[in-house]
């Protein structure tokens, strides 16, 4: 699967479970929406339920170009109307496939995966692998814990505080996609190829 040539792509990370407060969905939905109303191509897990499933679901309704990378474990779960699907047999597989296709990434509220793959970008960032957007979506403070652990971190001497900086912490899908319009590094192809203006 390759991704659209000059498009800027979108990398969302979230998860996959039906349960969900209606709050998250209502963000998941508005990011999606927003990703294609910008002209930004979303990649995310490939899967049609979860916050995952809202995302793309409302990429696809607002014309938006939507590619998913998914387990092949996972496959009956698979969304069977975005635009491009890869399926792989490893969980290293597809996490590097979400993540070398992404100019930029925000990380949704989620589980274990969620958590595994934020992380993973995360030190990729602090090794300077890449200086591209990361973007915590933290509605009614769900991140808090995280950051307050990572606070901990350095406070025990065991993180530079600067690397606390890598990230940024906004509470909604509008905040996430003004972080990267904002952010230097939104990569090569540029942040935004729609020309929407502020940008």
């Amino acid at each position: 699967m390759q991704r659209a040539e000059g498009a800027f792509t979108v990398t969302v990370y979230a998860g996959s479970r039906r349960k969900m407060p209606a709050a998250y969905a209502e963000i998941a939905r508005e990011l999606g929406s927003a990703l294609a109303e910008h002209g930004w191509v979303l990649v995310y897990g490939g899967a049609n339920i979860g916050l995952m499933g809202v995302c793309a679901d409302a990429a696809l309704e607002a014309g938006g170009e939507v590619h998913g990378v998914i387990l092949d474990t996972f496959s009956r779960v698979a969304h069977q109307k975005i635009h491009a699907l890869e399926v792989v047999d490893n969980m290293r597989a597809r996490k590097a496939g979400l993540a070398h296709r992404g100019d930029a990434f925000v990380a949704l509220p989620g589980g274990f995966g969620t958590l595994e793959e934020l992380t993973e970008i995360l030190v990729e960032r602090q090794l300077s692998h890449h200086q591209k957007p990361l973007v915590l979506v933290s509605p009614d403070g769900f991140w808090d814990p995280l950051l307050a652990q990572f606070e901990r971190m350095v406070v025990d001497g065991l993180l530079k505080r600067e690397y606390l900086g890598l990230m940024t912490v906004v509470p909604n899908a509008t905040g996430a996609i003004a972080a990267i319009e904002k952010s230097a590094g939104a990569g090569e192809a540029g942040p935004n190829p729609a020309g929407v203006a502020g940008a």
